[in-house]
């Protein structure tokens, strides 16, 4: 059969959705991110998300055409305010009220909104430290004011995603510390806000990185689940890879401020499948084991060391590869689709192998 265009996507679509997908399921997610010229519709996006037998997608927007293409499929969406309209919103209750009306209320609940993710990595863009660090909180309570009034707030949860470089210390994970410059003007607010209204801290956590950045030092064993045995002791805690380290370390920190029972989200994650000449570690095959280990232990419902026997949704970045994003290679190769449809590498999201 000769198939062409989107037709020849959702033929890719039928073909992979034969394959028993479960398990991890109801745990991992997918960003679908769009930073790119060369992007397939977000009708036939939305089929390679069903491909891939997962339930929830979050986008950086809360782009109409994406949403619709959403409606009707059970899937759970995460939506995002964008930076830049963050102190309106916070300044300003009326422009949150019309900000959830014209993205929320008119999709919902056809597309399954689950939670507004209010800014993406705010506290790692210091050019917007003075106009929107301390409007962050004060636009999630206008928000979450708005879902209040329309009787939502049991459905849609509101939280915004961090970088891990929002600590000042996460070694060893017992260790992990905010930021003071951030810890009681932001992040403290914050988590009070997350614990009142019952929401998850999103913690945004690349192993890849922390291993490029320091690869004399942290073995690829230990930053792709491979490790069989203990590489970290932290006092009475055992690590044997990477994510646990990084995550734990966040739990850590908001201990340290006193809200150590907050559940945390895995917003971002994953491993780039290619790169810059020099860019150590990324590779089709690294890619691959690191997205299916992570589907495992998504799976397993295991924990950290720190939290064991305790599930943490998680999100795989990303849907494609993005080929206007800017910065070095890994950048743009962290998809597990090609913008043609086609897959990079094959991934068993179940959990299985």
């Amino acid at each position: 059969m000769k198939l062409g265009g989107d037709n020849a996507i959702h033929h890719l679509c039928w073909l992979f959705s034969l394959l028993s997908i479960t398990g991890a399921q109801a745990q991992v997610g997918i960003n679908y991110g769009r930073v790119a010229n060369n992007l397939p519709s977000p009708s036939t996006a939305v089929s390679l998300i069903k491909s891939l037998g997962i339930d929830r997608v979050k986008i950086f927007d809360a782009d109409s055409q994406v949403l619709a293409a959403l409606a009707n499929t059970s899937i759970k969406v995460s939506i995002m305010v964008r930076n830049q309209d963050i102190p309106g919103i916070a300044s300003n209750a009326s422009h949150a009220d019309s900000w959830v009306a014209q993205n929320v209320v008119h999709h919902y609940p056809a597309t399954h909104i689950a939670t507004i993710l209010v800014g993406n990595e705010i506290l790692s863009d210091t050019s917007i430290k003075s106009s929107t660090w301390p409007a962050l909180v004060p636009a999630m309570e206008n928000i979450f004011a708005s879902l209040q009034a329309r009787n939502l707030t049991a459905k849609i949860k509101v939280s915004t995603p961090l970088a891990s470089d929002a600590l000042s210390t996460s070694y060893p994970p017992s260790a992990g510390a905010f930021h003071s410059e951030i810890a009681t003007s932001v992040i403290q607010p914050l988590l009070a806000f997350l614990a009142k209204t019952g929401s998850s801290y999103h913690a945004n956590v690349y192993p890849y990185f922390a291993y490029a950045g320091n690869s004399g030092q942290i073995s690829l064993e230990y930053a792709l689940f491979g490790s069989g045995s203990t590489v970290v002791q932290d006092g009475s805690l055992g690590y044997r890879d990477l994510l646990d380290a990084m995550v734990d370390s966040t739990f850590a920190a908001m201990e340290r401020l006193g809200y150590g029972d907050i559940p945390l989200v895995i917003s971002e994650t994953g491993w780039p499948s290619a790169g810059d000449s020099g860019q150590v570690g990324a590779s089709v095959d690294n890619a691959q084991l690191y997205n299916a280990r992570l589907a495992k232990k998504v799976a397993s419902s295991q924990g950290t060391p720190k939290r064991p026997g305790v599930s943490i949704p998680t999100y795989i970045f990303a849907l494609f590869n993005e080929n206007e994003k800017s910065g070095a290679g890994t950048e743009r190769n962290f998809g597990i689709f090609y913008p043609s449809g086609s897959r990079v590498y094959d991934l068993n999201l179940s959990g299985k192998s």
